[in-house]
């Protein structure tokens, strides 16, 4: 098997690809022939010991896959042979196979590509757990999507408009509001230099009922400000690499709540709620409301490429190594 080797933390030039013996199986694992692993900004991050799992090198990086499964272990019962499932992880996916535990692979759904299921589970399946568990999106509720060009961002305008809500995409570049526009928001805002709760306001939209955050920053601030009585603000992430501090009383006086989302650490102590989740994404997928798009495809060999591409922030949808 071959896969890509994180030797010492770094930029993604510093990866290396090689070659290397098979994992033993164990008893409650399945052994997955990977055809396809998705690349996410977490990979960046955990290639330069900033996230929030940090192994010690040598491992590979890599949050998610899809492919065959070539064997199970003895206590498996759910999975057999020549199975298409896709399979979640902390890190160790940009490998031609893989040993994963049974309760964190699921069928990839009948109709699925399997280039689109190795980019799937993670930004679907946190987008989900954002906006249907955490936040409990209602119908007609004015959903407002931080950072809705990125992945997570574009699987939530799908998420939030099947459940019936009312969009507003934000984002910092026209370009890629546009893609958001495509994917069904209802309005769009370029946040570059401007205050996101005055754009609202000329949307003639005065307060939000959800707020789905992956940005951090100013951004959160703004949308604290507007939100509604019993208002959420999910936080996901902060990819503008500042970390807000929430003015408390604004929550209080709308009885709203700010909740976190730490979902791949949800995905390894809840993976019981997660199977349920993508029981209801395979439902959305199979009813056309959910429509998973592919932007860029890489061997695993060029991972490197992959990830600077992910790292100067031009791409539009998902980025998928080939494997």
């Amino acid at each position: 098997m071959f896969n890509v080797v994180v030797k010492k933390y770094g930029n993604p030039d510093s990866l290396i690809f090689e070659e290397t013996k098979s994992q033993e199986i164990n008893d409650d694992g399945v052994r997955i022939k990977v055809e396809s692993a998705g690349v996410n900004f977490a990979d960046l991050l955990i290639i330069k010991g900033r996230y929030q799992e940090r192994p010690r090198p040598p491992f590979s990086p890599g949050l998610e896959v899809a492919g065959i499964i070539t064997e199970v272990g003895k206590n498996v019962s759910s999975f057999e042979a020549g199975d298409r499932v896709m399979s979640i992880m902390k890190y160790g996916g940009y490998k031609t196979e893989i040993v994963v535990p049974k309760e964190n692979t699921y069928h990839v759904p009948n109709q699925m590509n399997i280039i689109e299921a190795g980019g799937f589970p993670v930004i679907y399946g946190t987008a989900y757990s954002a906006i249907a568990t955490k936040a409990n999106l209602k119908k007609n509720e004015i959903c407002v999507i931080l950072g809705a060009t990125g992945g997570v961002g574009i699987a939530a305008i799908e998420i939030a408009k099947a459940y019936g809500a009312v969009v507003v995409a934000c984002g910092g570049n026209d370009n890629k509001l546009n893609a958001c526009t495509e994917k069904g928001a209802d309005f769009t805002i370029n946040y570059t230099n401007k205050i996101i709760r005055k754009e609202l306001k000329n949307l003639g939209i005065k307060e939000v009922d959800v707020v789905i955050d992956m940005v951090g920053g100013q951004a959160t601030l703004d949308l604290v400000k507007s939100l509604s009585w019993n208002g959420r603000i999910i936080i996901v992430g902060f990819t503008s690499g500042s970390i807000p501090e929430i003015p408390v009383n604004r929550l209080l006086l709308k009885n709203a709540k700010a909740d976190g989302l730490y979902w791949g650490e949800l995905a390894y102590r809840e993976p019981k709620e997660i199977k349920n989740d993508f029981e209801v994404l395979e439902k959305l997928f199979n009813e056309n409301k959910l429509n998973p798009s592919v932007n860029k495809i890489f061997d695993l060999k060029d991972a490197t490429k992959a990830l600077t591409l992910l790292s100067d922030r031009k791409n539009i949808g998902k980025i998928v190594l080939k494997c």
